[in-house]
């Protein structure tokens, strides 16, 4: 009977364990509402999610047109998560300055989102401490979608880009190119784009790439802005007076001597009468 007891509390306590356990693991399970980026994410409670220790190429930042294979990497992540349940799993700091979660995301597969667009070449790695728990995974995993050619690092002659999805550069725009496995930026004609050429804004380059030693592509796209000179008040002070005075001022009956306004200042007071400016 004693043994019986005891089979009897093992048993409960098993079953207590996996109910609590089960409770555990669906909580951490949330359903995605849906993709805003390749990196980012929002869930049905609101949360928006970002995938740590990698960045996918832009497509809906206010302030930079979209990137080569920005569509596609949004594309990826979309068929992979939206409308389906995720798992959340955070590092050292659990979110960001603009509210969002940082969060490494695995699918009910298993299937860890994060190191699978690196994998496939749809995100570059992007690490920031504290977040680093996966710096070095994912540094392997681009080496060997670079090496095998998958996604960004695709061999893909500039003839076979297309266009349609890249910004469209004026000459106002100061354009220049990027290739897909580069890390400078380049001026029209530069012998190092013979293989890719990918037309980028100037500030977008110049925030993210190196400028090339080879064709000297310019460092800024700010325009010399023309301004008119500063046209100087005139006025005018006496011979032996200690003031100065707007023309046609009474005390300036005996002599008148023209004066720059800032010259005046210096050496005299305004006139209490015709208040001139100070």
């Amino acid at each position: 009977m004693k043994n019986l007891y005891f089979i009897k509390r093992l048993l409960l306590l098993i079953l207590l364990s996996f109910v609590s356990f089960s409770q555990i693991y669906s909580q951490d399970f949330y359903k995605v509402k849906r993709v805003i980026d390749g990196d980012t994410f929002e869930l049905t409670n609101g949360d928006k999610v970002r995938l740590i220790g990698i960045d996918t190429p832009e497509t809906v930042h206010p302030q930079k047109p979209v990137q080569y294979f920005g569509k596609e990497a949004s594309a990826f992540t979309k068929k992979q998560i939206e409308g389906k349940k995720v798992r959340l799993e955070y590092d050292v700091q659990k979110s960001d300055k603009y509210g969002r979660l940082l969060a490494y995301v695995y699918l009910e597969n298993g299937t860890f989102l994060n190191a699978e667009l690196v994998k496939q070449g749809y995100a570059n790695v992007s690490t920031y401490p504290p977040n680093v728990k996966f710096a070095e995974h994912f540094t392997n995993l681009q080496k060997e979608a670079r090496e095998n050619n998958r996604g960004l690092w695709g061999e893909t002659s500039s003839e076979n880009i297309q266009t349609s999805n890249l910004p469209q550069l004026t000459s106002d725009d100061n354009a220049v190119y990027i290739t897909k496995t580069g890390k400078k930026y380049h001026r029209d004609g530069c012998r190092y784009l013979s293989k890719s050429k990918i037309p980028i804004s100037l500030e977008d380059a110049v925030s993210r790439y190196s400028p090339c030693s080879v064709c000297n592509p310019p460092s800024t796209n700010k325009t010399t802005v023309k301004t008119k000179p500063k046209v100087e008040t005139t006025v005018y002070v006496t011979r032996t007076g200690a003031k100065y005075h707007r023309a046609g001022c009474r005390y300036l009956r005996r002599s008148s001597i023209p004066m720059s306004l800032s010259e005046a200042k210096l050496y005299y007071s305004p006139c209490s009468v015709c208040r001139p400016p100070y």
